[in-house]
């Protein structure tokens, strides 16, 4: 790989591995909140929210740190994408629905509305996980790709 694509490739992870981390960061040490506001979705039936909001946090920081470390990139980048993709989703449902709560997304009090401009934040934190699935370098890499 050439050294520029190799550094996108290391700022993609160091992104996406931070961002993941900042995300999961009250969900783990908080999870009544998060259960909380992820019921404010009303997909799920209620004795699956805690469940899942758990499961959803825990993936989160374990995301997290493989991209960090750089540790089965492929695999963790195709997770995030998968996540992302997830969320985009949730984020234009909200937005057709007029949903007025906080998304859930990131610690609480950093104040993301979930509608269209939360979609569009999603999809494009999307766009680095997709070029770690086809560039995942190997700088900083304690195991590559």
């Amino acid at each position: 790989m050439r050294p520029w694509s190799e550094a996108l490739s290391l700022a993609c992870r160091l992104f996406l591995g931070g961002l993941y981390l900042w995300a999961a960061h009250d969900k783990v040490w908080l999870p009544a909140e998060f259960a909380a506001a992820m019921a404010e979705y009303d997909m799920l039936p209620l004795w699956a929210v805690n469940p899942a909001s758990v499961a959803l946090a825990w993936l989160e920081l374990v995301l997290g740190l493989l991209l960090l470390l750089g540790v089965w990139l492929r695999a963790a980048a195709a997770w995030a994408a998968a996540l992302l993709a997830l969320f985009t989703g949730l984020m234009v449902w909200a937005g057709f629905t007029g949903a007025g709560f906080d998304c859930g997304c990131f610690p609480a009090g950093a104040g993301h509305p979930a509608g269209f401009e939360s979609a569009l934040r999603d999809f494009l934190m999307m766009l680095p996980a997709l070029w770690l699935l086809w560039r995942p370098g190997r700088w900083l890499a304690l195991r590559p790709q």
